[in-house]
């Protein structure tokens, strides 16, 4: 391309970061509810029946949410989640639907999720009566050294990609618990990669914010893959990826293994070596997605639902919840100083736990049943102090040690967590089965390298890596050890075992927060999931390992009364300035709650990512 033209571009691009929204960072305004974002149906035709009951019930001012008696699906987008209906519509059940969406968000999200990187997922089955987890989280490379990989200078190359997961897990999840096949429930998505569809200003606005690195040499495909002859893309025009389509097709036509030891596996490995990168044939072969008991405990009467390791989230937020209980946080007003001084507190206390106690469960033993004990939570509760919080935060003293007897230490600050920019959904269908489900490539774009021809990005989970700390869990010397996440997909349930809500977020380290938020704000509270949801956010997320939690306060500041931040600074926080109203940083939530009582389903969306319910 000419240079004048990449001027132009680049100008152009700079021009639009000044107005969209940056993932990870502070979003704008959310829309209003009429014409909140620009159309998200398919260009080939527009929504199928079924998504007209947003703003059907109080507190969805935003348009974010949707009312149902039979099912319902809450995602990215409105087309995204529409996909998930109609799978639902055709027969097929809440993981059948699950599986679609995801992937329908990987096309038209793809900055977020996709078949390059890794999720949890979440499942009520109601046949059984049982809750289950399936964790694709990304392996570490065979071929690695400690020399390999240099947080500075590759964490936007193919170096920094973890072997991928999410194909497999999908198609273990499918296989398993679901009732269609892959080209059943694949076959809107392609269509939806082959044909187009409308960019909204999230979408738009992405691809603004990765134009820089997409204009850099060596990043040709991307440049040709997520731009317009050239020009960035604007929120309303239609965009197309026939290479993801011609891809997803292998994988409709020949399964997972297509993927893992076929003929896109033969494109991954010979596009990783061009690009120095170490994901072998033997890797990918060997990737094995697990299925695991998942994490409980109760909560004021109810029961919560949540993963285990490699990710640490599960941890985090069961164990912020007994502590919160046995401070009985349900005593104050919700968004009162006492209230946030309790919650914040009670985080950074789990916060250290989870992140001294992590790990890959097939490689270490961690006192995982003890991190979620009432009895823990009493003890750690007996450190808080109302009057100033904790700093350093202390750690347990619990034992931890790798499975050939390795002594293990915690997590050390070498290691990052995946960024941001995540992405979630959540399925209720009519048998009263349930899905929650959280994917990710990491920070936005990934590593921001994709092989020519398959139009994915790659993850850049590697990062989640420790490369000179042998005593840490991430070591990187464990070829095929999962890398640690904090995604935290949650399935709420009442006394009896029986899910009410399926709740999750984007977001790295608030997830857990943002979902302990919306659990209180709903059973503690009374609130209808999408009130709990548009609720002003205010949570301590970043960490120290050697301190434990920072105490930054991040904190949308205009709709939180200014007296109580000011005493919440007096408490020890700091109070983040610049931060939005309604901030990406503070996540994004997608939940749908079962009414029994009233015989409807309520799915929410979070108006700080436009995600979208629909429901029938």
């Amino acid at each position: 391309m000419k240079r004048s033209v990449k001027i132009l571009t680049l100008i152009i691009a700079l021009a639009m970061m000044l107005s969209c929204i940056a993932c990870g960072g502070s979003s704008a305004e959310p829309s209003s509810a009429e014409g909140s974002a620009a159309d998200t149906s398919a260009a080939s035709e527009p929504a199928s029946e079924g998504a007209g009951q947003a703003g059907a019930y109080e507190g969805d001012e935003f348009n974010n949410g949707a009312v149902g008696e039979t099912a319902c699906v809450s995602s990215y987008s409105e087309l995204t989640s529409q996909v998930g209906i109609d799978i639902m519509k055709a027969g097929g059940n809440a993981v059948d639907a699950a599986v679609a969406t995801i992937f329908a968000v990987g096309v038209c999200e793809p900055h977020h999720s996709g078949i390059g990187g890794s999720g949890l997922m979440t499942i009520y089955l109601a046949d059984e009566d049982r809750y289950t987890t399936i964790e694709y989280l990304e392996t570490i490379p065979a071929n690695v050294t400690a020399s390999y990989y240099n947080k500075a200078q590759y964490v936007k190359t193919a170096r920094a990609a973890g072997v991928p997961g999410q194909v497999k897990g999908l198609a273990y999840a499918l296989e398993k618990y679901g009732t269609m096949t892959l080209a059943q429930v694949l076959e809107p998505v392609i269509k939806i990669a082959r044909e187009g569809f409308v960019l909204d200003s999230v979408a738009a606005g992405a691809i603004a914010d990765g134009y820089t690195e997409f204009n850099k040499e060596g990043y040709e495909y991307l440049f040709e893959l997520f731009t317009n002859d050239g020009f960035p893309y604007s929120a309303g025009d239609t965009y197309k990826n026939e290479d993801l389509a011609n891809t997803l097709q292998i994988i409709a036509d020949k399964g997972a293994d297509a993927f893992y030891t076929g003929e896109i596996a033969e494109k991954i490995v010979a596009g990783m070596k061009e690009a120095g990168a170490a994901i072998s044939m033997e890797d990918l072969a060997n990737y094995r997605c697990v299925e695991r008991e998942p994490l409980t405990t109760e909560y004021y009467g109810n029961k919560i639902y949540t993963v285990s390791n490699p990710s640490n989230g599960g941890v985090l937020l069961l164990g912020a919840l007994n502590i919160m209980e046995e401070a009985d946080i349900k005593q104050y007003e919700q968004g009162s100083l006492d209230y946030w001084k309790v919650f914040n507190e009670s985080i950074r206390l789990s916060n250290k736990d989870a992140y001294t106690y992590s790990g890959d469960p097939d490689f270490y033993d961690m006192p995982l049943d003890v991190l979620v004990s009432k009895e823990h939570a009493k003890e750690r509760f007996a450190l808080m102090n109302m009057q100033a919080c904790l700093y350093p935060v202390p750690g347990s003293d619990l034992p931890m040690a790798r499975k050939d007897t390795k002594a293990a230490a915690g997590v050390d600050e070498e290691t990052l967590d995946q960024g941001g920019c995540t992405t979630h959904i959540a399925v209720v269908d009519g048998s009263g089965n349930v899905v929650s489900s959280t994917n990710t490539v990491g920070y936005s774009w990934g590593c921001y390298y994709a092989t020519p021809g398959l139009g994915f990005v790659y993850n850049n989970h590697l990062n989640n890596v420790s490369w000179t700390n042998a005593d840490s869990p991430d070591y990187f010397a464990d070829a095929g050890k999962k890398v640690r996440s904090t995604m935290t997909p949650t399935i709420v349930a009442d006394a009896d075992g029986k899910p009410i809500m399926a709740v999750g977020s984007p977001g790295s380290t608030v997830i857990p927060p943002v979902i302990a938020s919306v659990i209180n704000n709903v059973t503690l509270y009374g609130m209808n999931p999408q009130e709990a949801i548009n609720l002003p956010r205010a949570f301590t997320i970043d960490r120290d390992t050697a301190n434990g939690p920072l105490t930054d306060l991040t904190a949308e500041s205009g709709r939180l009364d200014r007296a109580m931040l000011r005493q919440l600074e007096v408490f020890g926080y700091s109070v983040i300035d610049g931060i939005n109203d309604y901030a990406q940083v503070c996540g994004g939530v997608a939940a749908i709650y079962i009414d029994r009582e009233n015989g409807r389903l309520l799915g929410a969306g979070d108006p700080r990512r436009d995600y979208k319910a629909v429901a029938y």
